[in-house]
């Protein structure tokens, strides 16, 4: 079972030409090799939160806690406080719900991630409506459910939708339709806390013949 293990920071100014070369040539390739795939980051262009996010992924929880415990990780991280700042971690997890997520992300892809607090008497009617209407409503937008997490370690909120697009002027668009508000003003009667970001790009995996390798975007 795949399980996440997000990264959050903000990149000090005065720090972004070292910060640039720590992240590429040492950060992502030693948490990598912890077993602890970086799938890709991701810089806040709409909504509140970090400036980064940077995905990473693994088969299991365990992974991930004998990664955290690795005097390498320990030291990544400490390397990495010189140059980023409100630096925090979420563990997730799948809800259940039958999404296929893949680590494998196209060159275009935008995010449209969602977060909530599920209202506890209302679960059942909330599961209901997410999958009768709600994601069909944002596949009928272009926006693809990767996967709905639930966080197991880290702040709120604690469910996370992501979604993925590949059209930045489509998904305002729709963002701005009649249908999709009615659509969130009746889903928020099954969750409080409601947030919503778009993110595009920081660093992306880039795919060659043998190997991948990582290729900063939007500084």
């Amino acid at each position: 079972m795949t399980v996440k293990f997000d990264h959050y920071w903000t990149i000090i100014p005065e720090k972004t030409e070292e910060y640039n070369d720590f992240i590429i040539k040492k950060f992502i390739p030693g948490v990598n090799s912890l077993d602890m795939h970086t799938v890709a980051a991701w810089y806040v262009i709409v909504g509140a939160y970090s400036e980064i996010i940077l995905e990473s992924a693994s088969n299991n929880l365990e992974v991930i806690e004998k990664a955290l415990q690795n005097e390498k990780y320990q030291a990544l991280k400490s390397e990495l406080l010189n140059y980023v700042k409100n630096y925090k971690t979420k563990v997730l997890v799948k809800t259940g719900k039958n999404f296929s997520y893949s680590t494998d992300v196209y060159h275009d892809t935008i995010k449209f991630n969602q977060m909530w607090n599920l209202i506890g008497a209302k679960k059942e009617e909330y599961g209901r409506f997410t999958t009768e209407k709600f994601y069909p409503i944002l596949e009928e937008m272009g926006i693809t459910i990767a996967q709905e997490w639930e966080v197991l370690i880290g702040d709120g909120p604690s469910i996370i939708c992501e979604g993925r697009a590949h059209d930045t002027d489509n998904l305002i668009k729709n963002l701005r339709s009649k249908k999709f508000c009615q659509a969130k003003r009746e889903f928020k009667q099954y969750v409080e806390n409601y947030e919503s970001r778009i993110l595009c790009f920081h660093i992306q995996k880039i795919k060659g013949y043998k190997s991948a390798s990582y290729k900063l975007i939007c500084e």
